[in-house]
């Protein structure tokens, strides 16, 4: 299945807290909130990480990068453009699926994966039923810590067991863009399985609190507010290790360089 992939690059990070714990140097605009997708590890951004993976899975047929100027220097032309970012996640994330509209189904991913691989990527897009209308990517805790012993993740503990929440998405563009709130409402959430949970309403949390919630009340509650078919679909935990604190960088840059070496 030949696919639209959108990937969103547009967030920044502090130069003094990353700092302090980051033991490589920054490759990028010398602001002082620089652009997250352009830190290295094992030698190379995180979006030519991200980049070469989907490339290598032999089915992006479009790829749109969500961001700066700065980062059209790491596209291929003509398949692959640069779509000017904007303030917010959300409004990233609806922009690059307006640029991609005409597909019916879309790969979304974030630019700050360091061990994303095209064969993760591969088995999440397989694993997405066909009639479902938004698949989000998580990961069991016990997969995740086999892959990346001793990370700073955080899992959410449900009764089906304890996950990470992943970095990719597939949807339907079409369905989602015709419920912008709740785009806005899940991306800055989208970290969180407990805060994406608030959404659902208390009798949720109430289950969540008493470890009494289950992946597919999730998954109940998400078709209930959205009117779209949803689905939490289990994922390579490469699919699931991002970057947002220096703690995370700073693991994965080691990890990175211990196995390159």
């Amino acid at each position: 299945m030949n696919l639209a992939v959108v990937i969103t690059a547009g967030g920044r990070i502090a130069r003094t807290e990353f700092a302090l714990n980051v033991p490589r140097d920054y490759s990028g605009e010398s602001r002082d909130y620089p652009i997250k997708a352009l830190l290295k590890t094992g030698g190379r951004t995180l979006l030519e990480v991200v980049l070469d993976a989907v490339r290598a899975t032999g089915r992006a047929e479009r790829i749109v990068i969500v961001g700066s100027a700065e980062l059209q220097h790491w596209l291929n032309p003509p398949h692959e453009t640069l779509v000017p970012e904007l303030r917010e996640a959300h409004e990233n994330l609806i922009a690059g699926l307006r640029a991609v509209a005409e597909y019916p189904r879309v790969l979304y991913l974030t630019s700050d994966l360091p061990f994303v691989t095209a064969e993760a990527i591969n088995r999440f897009v397989d694993a997405c039923p066909p009639d479902v209308q938004l698949c989000y990517a998580i990961a069991r805790r016990e997969v995740f810590d086999a892959r990346f012993p001793g990370s700073p993740s955080t899992y959410a503990r449900l009764r089906d067991g304890e996950f990470v929440a992943g970095c990719a998405m597939m949807v339907e563009p079409a369905a989602l863009l015709a419920r912008a709130e709740w785009i806005r409402q899940v991306a800055q959430r989208r970290k969180s399985l407990w805060r994406l949970a608030m959404l659902a309403g208390w009798y949720v949390l109430w289950k969540y609190a008493t470890r009494q919630l289950r992946v597919a009340d999730v998954e109940r509650r998400a078709e209930q507010l959205l009117g779209m078919r949803c689905r939490a679909v289990e994922c390579d935990p490469e699919l699931a290790y991002d970057i947002d604190t220096p703690q995370e960088y700073e693991y994965a840059w080691r990890l990175a360089d211990d196995r390159a070496g």
